[in-house]
């Protein structure tokens, strides 16, 4: 049994849908339809609060990579039967399931993300170390301090997921299984992450809280996920479709960051046209002549992308490489021939926009919001009972319960935070500024 034979599994109950949509399709349509999603239009995707148009957002970037993550799902089952790896008789709906798959998951890749970005998940994680007593107050034990010491977008977004979002008693949005396996680029939990020293891939962040350990387990053992190691829960490898998701948001932030840094001025496009055509290939430059610069980086922009998910089916298809059984430690485009050049892309984005001075600015700002929001809701958990402005103000946060044991609370109060737009957060941070209430 492979993979490919697990893709059907799914939360018990489910009801397949009688209109004709795969249960795949379905997925995406509850990912789409949920308030998480939504509240993605003002997330900080790079640049928080553009002043451009043009510039994307956190949910602009998901939709795009969605695009690729089908298109990259499509190729894979295409080659996967020119191989012979993939059984015979299924090619149309298995190119169909796994573009609806990998696309699905790529829509909810960033959903778990909080306000302000990755700068956003420091934030979360920095005021938490900082109050350690004040926040766990010796009620919670190494693993469940972990989820918040170390607070990452993947395993909130498994949160919002599995229990959050739609129906938080019946396994919230529920599902299918290879969607969810898919979505997981880190299966490990926060004590068991290595960080960027990590050797194996899926280890370098982590992808389920506490709260969700059941949920993931069970989601492990439907899909056949081997543990990484015998000898060590709480490490699992990953889904293959997972490199798949990984590949499809690489590719579109590493192209389209400095797409986005010229039409902010902060690169310029002859140094953007050498990196492109360093991935499509010089020959290709006449098929990008246009009447002016924008349209030629518009089609620059088309070409590698294309390039880079020809490049990267082939290595996913690659027995050598090891991503049909997810042993491969490493990311799906650093085995391609394009690796260098799309670092290249990372490395001018990085220099010329991530770290430009308005960008840095508001994320300075951005931190600032979110430890207020942290020391007001965390300080009224502390209250009492009794003290009335901090009941008014955990009154703010659904689903809030004053008599649930202390990591629980912890949890409503970062889901609540960090389920903010960066514009909302900001308002509440305002709204409240005056309130004052005992360390």
């Amino acid at each position: 049994m492979t993979w490919l034979d697990t893709l059907k599994s799914g939360p018990d109950g489910r009801r397949l849908p009688q209109d004709g949509r795969s249960p795949f399709q379905q997925d995406a349509d509850r990912i789409v339809f949920s308030s998480a999603f939504r509240r993605m239009q003002d997330k900080t995707q790079v640049h928080p609060q553009p002043q451009s148009d043009y510039v994307r957002t956190r949910l602009t970037h998901s939709m795009e990579v969605a695009s690729v993550g089908r298109s990259l799902g499509g190729q894979v089952a295409r080659l996967l039967f020119r191989s012979g790896y993939a059984p015979e008789g299924r090619h149309r709906d298995l190119a169909a399931d796994l573009g609806d798959i990998v696309a699905a998951a790529c829509l909810a890749h960033d959903i778990g993300n909080p306000p302000f970005g990755h700068t956003g998940e420091q934030a979360m994680q920095t005021w938490f170390d900082a109050h350690r007593e004040a926040a766990f107050a010796g009620d919670l034990d190494a693993a469940q301090q972990a989820d918040f010491l170390l607070f990452e977008g993947n395993a909130q977004g498994f949160r919002i997921l599995t229990r959050l979002q739609m129906d938080r008693n019946q396994g919230g949005m529920r599902l299918m299984d290879a969607t969810l396996g898919a979505f997981t680029k880190y299966p490990c939990d926060a004590q068991h992450r290595q960080g960027r020293d990590a050797v194996y891939i899926g280890r370098k962040k982590h992808g389920y809280k506490q709260s969700e350990a059941a949920l993931f387990e069970a989601m492990t053992l439907r899909l056949g996920l081997p543990l990484l190691d015998a000898e060590l829960s709480g490490a699992w490898r990953r889904h293959p479709l997972a490199y798949l998701v990984e590949a499809a948001d690489d590719i579109c932030y590493r192209v389209v960051d400095v797409e986005d840094g010229v039409k902010l001025g902060r690169i310029g496009f002859s140094e953007a046209e050498e990196l492109f055509l360093a991935i499509i290939g010089t020959g290709m430059s006449d098929r990008y002549r246009a009447r002016s610069n924008d349209e030629k980086l518009s089609t620059l922009r088309s070409l590698s992308i294309g390039a880079l998910i020809d490049a990267a089916c082939r290595a996913f298809v690659d027995p050598a490489n090891g991503f049909l059984d997810a042993a491969q430690p490493k990311a799906l485009l650093d085995l391609t021939p394009h690796d260098a050049a799309a670092r290249q892309l990372k490395t001018l984005a990085m220099g010329r926009v991530y770290l430009w001075e308005r960008t840095v600015t508001e994320e300075l700002k951005g931190i600032t919001v979110l430890h207020r929001l942290l020391d007001l809701f965390v300080a009224a958990m502390n209250a009492g009972p009794r003290h009335v402005t901090a009941q008014r103000l955990l009154s703010l946060i659904p689903h809030y319960d004053a008599a649930a044991p202390r990591y629980q609370r912890l949890l409503a109060v970062t889901d609540y935070i960090s389920g903010m737009t960066d514009r909302y957060a900001k308002e509440t941070a305002e709204r409240l500024r005056e309130v004052a209430l005992p360390a």
